[in-house]
């Protein structure tokens, strides 16, 4: 009888045992396919394939935050929230100027809440007018839809957000996957 620990490859029974030194660039291969695998697992964690994200700007105390889409599918939704606060109470009305690139991404516009009256300017641009709640600070405005089948694989959007005197020009991108 033999002895497990004096045993050899050659004495198996089993016909898929194989030396040790042989197929050592399939054990290779393997180790590297479960440290790529590690490494998508670990990025994702850390938010690095985030289908989502928020620009912030600011000028002479308003501040604009716009929360965006960084990746969209035809004929899913897509929804733009901008949160516009001030140190000052917001005036009655202020401005959303949003590039018409980016609005034709949309299908279906919706702005919440109702918008006070809609412009088009003569560069392209749309214009929304949204009315606030007296003395309020900060208001968030959503503008959704769904995503048009037009492709493009990238969509390059541009807010300005005009309160009172003040002006602030949001910049943010759009990219699509078919």
């Amino acid at each position: 009888m033999i002895d497990i620990h004096n045993a050899k490859v050659s004495d198996s029974t089993l016909d898929d045992v194989i030396n040790e030194a042989a197929h050592r660039k399939r054990r290779i291969l393997g180790r590297i396919t479960i440290i790529a695998a590690a490494a998508i697992v670990l990025a994702a964690t850390f938010g690095i394939f985030d289908r989502e994200s928020s620009t912030v700007r600011s000028h002479e105390g308003l501040r604009v935050q716009v929360h965006h889409s960084l990746v969209a599918r035809a004929g899913n939704e897509v929804e733009l929230e901008v949160l516009v606060g001030s140190e000052q109470p917001l005036p009655e009305t202020f401005k959303l100027r949003l590039t018409e690139d980016y609005l034709l991404f949309f299908e279906d516009l919706a702005v919440f809440p109702d918008t006070e009256s809609q412009s088009s300017d003569g560069t392209g641009a749309v214009e929304f007018e949204v009315a606030t709640q007296p003395g309020a600070t900060q208001m968030l405005v959503r503008i959704t839809g769904r995503a048009s089948d037009q492709w493009d694989l990238r969509t390059d959007g541009n807010l300005e957000v005009e309160v009172g005197a003040s002006a602030v020009t949001v910049p943010f991108t759009t990219w699509r996957v078919p």
